[in-house]
């Protein structure tokens, strides 16, 4: 029997107030997040936070969420460290390869800041040439055209935060082992939102945000680094979580494991939150997930191409939980400001100049209505 959506709906409180069409950004906080940062709030306040304790249960703590990412991504405990977000996670891979002037690294044209901004920094301090590919069409053919004994690295979204398409991972990363390339996957708009299982994409190294498709806070997310990567990558920042036997010096043993990517305090309160809110959606199940949020943004595409003149963006073919779109004769800024006024909350792409929403598994058919109907008013005015 399918989940009851009103029961769900009832669990993100946030639903009730607005069109949450911003998921792709941070989605509504689950009830089950909250409570569970309030009760770790609560326990600050009662006991000391370093008391022997307090400590272990941080340790708990520390495992129990890498366990549930595991479980996640279909991968060992080892293999996931926690980071602050997803661009954390791929600044600490970026930074963490021993790049050499003349080595190159390609990306698509579509990326996110939190991926190309580390790449670009690399670039310009190490000397390393940035190759730019199309990320739709054949990506292994684009990948391959520009790959080569230099390559290094070959970075790229699971789902495009631009136009929402599923990229091919896999041929990207076919083509980066023939030249024995590292692969980096930006998940931020993947994991929780679409089928996740990176060893399956042909990935390296995949980051993931707690706050989007996994309904979490804030300020936490997490990197599986693959077990066979362990002298490719290694820690360019560090404090003592990142390993053992601290000496003197400043020398230290790193942890084999993924953990030596973890550098400092993580943000006690918050783990909980999305230990919580993985808990909560492992019980609606990820296949169902999956399967709702699929059906909510065809839903969401087939109304919004009936409004005159929206011009869908994103390939229905390859498509996740986000829909992109534009409006003839209106900037998609405004096009996303008067959809908030409205009660939509949705965003706008600068480049490529687009509108943005998305669907979630949690979004029904009042949430698609309100949203068309909101659009279909914007476009009347004035037109």
């Amino acid at each position: 029997m399918a989940p009851d959506i009103a029961a769900i709906r009832a669990e993100l409180p946030g639903l009730a107030n607005e069109v949450h069409m911003n998921t792709g950004g941070a989605g509504p906080l689950a009830l089950a997040a909250a409570r569970a940062i309030d009760d770790a709030v609560r326990a600050g306040l009662a006991r000391g936070r370093m008391s022997l304790p307090a400590i272990e249960a941080m340790h708990a703590r520390h495992e129990a969420l890498r366990a549930r990412v595991a479980r996640l991504l279909g991968v060992p405990p080892s293999e996931v460290a926690i980071t602050p977000s997803a661009t954390a996670g791929m600044g600490l891979v970026i930074w963490g390869m021993d790049w050499q002037p003349g080595d190159e690294a390609i990306t698509t044209t579509h990326e996110h800041p939190g991926l190309l901004a580390s790449l670009a920094m690399v670039a310009e301090r190490r000397g390393v040439r940035l190759r730019l590919v199309e990320p739709e069409g054949d990506l292994e053919a684009a990948v391959g055209a520009v790959a080569g004994p230099s390559t290094r690295l070959v970075a790229l979204s699971h789902v495009s935060w631009t136009r929402g398409a599923r990229l091919d991972v896999e041929g990207a990363a076919r083509a980066a082992a023939r030249s024995g390339a590292l692969v980096l996957v930006d998940g931020a708009q993947g994991a929780g939102g679409v089928p996740t299982d990176p060893s399956a994409l042909g990935a390296h190294a995949y980051a993931l945000a707690g706050q989007k498709w996994l309904l979490g806070p804030e300020g936490v997310g997490a990197l599986w680094l693959a077990a066979e990567t362990p002298q490719e990558v290694r820690p360019s920042l560090a404090g003592n979580p990142t390993g053992t036997d601290h000496g003197p010096d400043g020398r230290f043993t790193p942890h084999r494991d993924a953990r030596r990517m973890e550098v400092s305090t993580m943000p006690e309160m918050l783990l909980p939150g999305l230990s919580a809110s993985l808990d909560w959606l492992e019980t609606l199940g990820w296949d169902w997930i999956h399967r709702r949020t699929e059906e909510m943004a065809a839903s969401l595409r087939e109304r919004l191409a009936e409004v005159p003149g929206v011009r869908l963006a994103t390939p229905t073919a390859t498509a996740g939980g986000l829909v992109a779109f534009t409006v003839d004769g209106r900037e998609p800024e405004a096009v996303a400001r008067a959809l908030s006024v409205r009660g939509v909350q949705g965003r706008w792409i600068v480049r490529p100049p687009l509108v943005r929403l998305s669907a979630g598994f949690f979004t029904d058919a009042e949430d698609i209505g309100r949203a068309v109907a909101a659009l279909a008013e914007i476009v009347s005015r004035d037109g």
